[in-house]
């Protein structure tokens, strides 16, 4: 099977909130540079950017929309990677993929969870500490939530 025959393409957004406003649609271009430069197989285009929308004082939503081709291994450490928000597929109508490539793909989608699920344990742990040190603080400095009112 060819290159071309085994590519996927994939219609995608990713999403963003920045300040200041000129920074949004900078940091999506970022984004989709370094992932073409990451991703030495990913070819994206047909990019459509939005404007920027104000949510708070100088805070602003942007997203991108794109499509990326690419083997079926490069997509999915790009989807891994870079999170999209919204994934549809062209093409093809029907994949063929070796079991060897879905185990390797399985695999990488279990370790990045786990990893994921390891910082949220850590940061979960240390923001349980920071209340409790905090609590203690203010128990010392006698300092109540009435107080603050």
């Amino acid at each position: 099977m060819s290159e071309e025959e085994n590519e996927v393409e994939l219609r995608c957004t990713i999403e963003l909130m920045a300040r200041p406003k000129e920074a949004a649609v900078d940091s999506l271009k970022k984004i989709l540079a370094t992932a073409e430069e990451n991703g030495k197989k990913l070819r994206i285009y047909n990019e459509v950017y939005s404007e920027p929308k104000e949510l708070e004082k100088d805070f602003y939503s942007v997203y991108v929309t794109f499509n990326v081709s690419s083997d079926i291994e490069s997509l999915f450490n790009f989807i891994l990677d870079y999170a999209p928000s919204t994934i549809e597929v062209i093409k093809p109508e029907k994949v063929d993929l070796p079991i060897s490539s879905l185990q390797t793909l399985l695999n990488d989608i279990s370790g990045r969870l786990n990893e994921m699920d390891q910082t949220i344990k850590v940061y979960s742990a240390s923001n349980v500490l920071l209340q409790n040190e905090n609590s203690e603080l203010k128990k010392k400095l006698n300092i109540t939530d009435e107080n603050k009112k």
